[in-house]
């Protein structure tokens, strides 16, 4: 059986101006009690945007983790932002073993 597949996509837009953060580095984390799972980092286009994909394997530490609980570290402009996290995420089945998530408009800073 071929190992279940995930893809994280989003775009970042400045908190207070509403402007596309491009060339922002995002990197995608499942977090975990003891240790969290890093997912990938991607960086964002022109618009914002970003796509991770990452595998179940990836985050899949016990029989009782269903779901990644998905957070973001944001690097732009110097600044390291964290994002809240976005637990139990449900997404799309594009074939038997692909799930695309989006999680919309992330506002950061």
């Amino acid at each position: 059986m071929a190992d279940y597949r995930e893809i994280l996509t989003g775009t970042l837009v400045d908190k207070a101006s509403g402007a596309p953060l491009a060339g922002a580095t995002v990197a995608v984390y499942d977090k975990d009690m003891l240790s969290n799972d890093h997912l990938g980092t991607e960086t964002t286009d022109d618009a914002g945007r970003f796509r991770v994909a990452f595998s179940w394997s990836d985050y899949k530490d016990s029989f009782f983790e269903d779901r990644p609980d998905i957070f973001l570290k944001v690097t732009s402009g110097g600044s390291t932002w964290k994002s809240p996290v976005f637990s139990e995420l449900k997404g799309k089945m594009v074939d038997d073993d692909t799930e695309i998530m989006d999680l919309g408009q992330v506002q950061v800073g």
